[in-house]
């Protein structure tokens, strides 16, 4: 679909050709985490008389609904299309062929809306590799191999050990909670750094606490 053509149709949410339905049932399979063209195909399937749209299709389709009574009163509103040319009726016929295929390969099992957003969310932090996680944030910060020492080839266990142990450096998360606590949010960033390098199997945490001290740093900036 054209973009200018799908600007249109957003003017016009409630009237839906054959041919309109046609194009959003090809549409949404190719895109199918776009929330408007969920939004569309289900609204199309009324406005065309789907086979039973509501019970089989209605669920899924209302994992994208973030507006429900807005959703509902386009629903309320659609205007039921009429068959009428040879052209149509073989649309249609494409349509219902397309659409019993969808339900056919969908699981056996009633819809799992829980499952179907845990199916697409990304890797957690807490469920990621400590080393990916690691390297994954040495990359984002340009640090280099060489610049971390000779701790850079030191095992883990090792590191694990030597973390109960008492340190020559100053860095401790203490000290970085104390200069957040004091406004000091650039050193506190830089205290766990260091940690992140010092601790790698604490690694996750310290680097979700960098991302959320410069979303507060950006925060402060742009008052």
């Amino acid at each position: 679909m054209e973009k200018s053509a799908f600007n249109l149709k957003l003017d016009t949410m409630c009237s839906y050709s054959m041919a309109d339905k046609s194009t959003i049932q090809s549409e949404k399979n190719r895109y199918p985490f776009c929330a408007l063209l969920q939004v569309m195909d289900i609204l199309s399937d009324k406005a065309t008389g789907t086979s039973q749209w509501e019970q089989r299709f209605l669920p899924k389709a209302s994992l994208y609904l973030f507006d429900f009574p807005k959703f509902n009163n386009y629903l309320q509103h659609v205007t039921l299309t009429e068959i009428q040319t040879p052209a149509d009726l073989k649309a249609k016929q494409q349509v219902e062929q397309a659409k019993n295929q969808e339900f056919e390969s969908s699981e056996p099992e009633p819809f799992d809306i829980m499952k179907e957003i845990n199916d697409y969310q990304e890797v957690a932090f807490k469920t990621a590799p400590k080393s990916v996680i690691l390297s994954k944030f040495l990359e984002t910060g340009n640090y280099k191999p060489e610049e971390l020492g000779e701790k850079s080839n030191v095992p883990v266990d090792v590191l694990g050990k030597n973390s109960i142990a008492p340190e020559e450096g100053l860095e401790t998360e203490t000290l970085a909670v104390v200069l957040e606590k004091q406004g000091k949010l650039d050193k506190a960033i830089e205290v766990y750094e260091k940690l992140i390098v010092r601790y790698p199997e604490k690694s996750s945490i310290f680097a979700i606490r960098i991302s959320e001290l410069k979303i507060k740093k950006e925060s402060v900036k742009n008052k």
